[in-house]
């Protein structure tokens, strides 16, 4: 489900969820908290237009969330130990430095594709959450760098400073969400992911 809230899409049980089971109350909150989040920012929605977007009571919100900060951090935390698994995955699956490059931009631009609504809310509420510390928290830039950082060791990437090269080649395909996110386009990531996986390699070359 793209940004844009469709009355109709939070009805059914075709529902995604985040942390709840597709089509369930729970998910049909976060899906209507999730769209608005994404659109007017965390501070710019209230509880009741998370209820009325859900269809749903408000007092039906703290069934599952004590507030809509806790709501807001439940949805950020839970799609960036998504974002994790998908990176773990693609370094697990690659073959030599090259491929996990071109894997990791591939799962990224999927996710990206896939979900876009999830996936623009984790890009904008970075800061916001992703500053927190929190002690144990799964993180997929994290991932990468150490990737990174092995592959400077063995020689499969130019010298340099592993979080400064992980910046430059999330931003070939964070930068491009950004802007659809924008509206200057709306084409598909995953239709230019190979380019996208080259223009990170050059930067990993280069940062």
């Amino acid at each position: 489900m793209g940004v844009g809230m469709d009355e109709a899409s939070l009805r059914g049980d075709d529902v995604r969820g985040v942390t709840a089971a597709d089509g369930s109350t729970k998910a049909r909150i976060e899906r209507g908290a999730l769209t608005l989040f994404a659109e007017q920012s965390v501070d710019g929605v209230s509880t009741r237009e998370i209820a009325q977007a859900a269809e749903v009571s408000e007092g039906a919100i703290y069934k599952y969330f004590k507030s809509k900060e806790e709501l807001a951090e439940a949805l950020f935390e839970a799609i960036h130990v998504r974002m994790f698994q998908l990176v773990k995955a693609a370094l697990e699956d690659a073959a030599d430095f090259e491929d996990a490059v071109n894997r990791v931009v591939g799962a990224y631009c999927a996710a990206a594709d896939d979900d876009r609504t999830l996936f623009e809310y984790h890009l904008t509420h970075m800061f916001r959450f992703g500053r927190r510390h929190k002690p144990g928290r799964p993180d997929p830039t994290t991932l990468i760098a150490a990737r990174i950082a092995a592959a400077i060791q063995a020689g499969d990437c130019p010298q340099g400073d592993p979080e400064i090269k992980a910046a430059a080649a999330l931003g070939v395909v964070l930068q491009p969400a950004a802007h659809r996110m924008a509206g200057r386009f709306q084409i598909a990531l995953t239709e230019h992911s190979d380019q996208f996986a080259r223009a990170a390699l050059a930067a990993l070359k280069e940062a």
